[in-house]
């Protein structure tokens, strides 16, 4: 059995002067980080995502990329943002 792969991406917004929130999308469809990086933004630049936001812009500068895996078990490891990025 082979394990199973999801990403959780996470974007900045800056909401106020000096003030910052992320928000964080699951892609199960990708290939690899950059990939579901796109599909991340993507989404997040959905009118309705953006609408939600009370259209604040996302920062596209700013990513957080995290893989999770899960093993033929059943169990799920959720890699550092820094294990995601090497």
């Amino acid at each position: 059995m082979s394990d199973t792969a999801l990403w959780l991406i996470g974007f900045r917004y800056h909401v106020a002067p000096g003030r910052t929130a992320r928000c964080y999308y699951l892609v199960d469809n990708a290939q690899d980080r950059q990939q579901a990086r796109r599909i991340a933004a993507d989404r997040a630049e959905t009118p309705a995502e953006r609408g939600k936001r009370d259209y604040v812009v996302l920062d596209q500068g700013w990513a957080e990329p995290r893989c999770l895996h899960r093993d033929s078990v059943g169990r799920w490891d959720l890699e550092s943002a820094e294990a995601a990025l090497s």
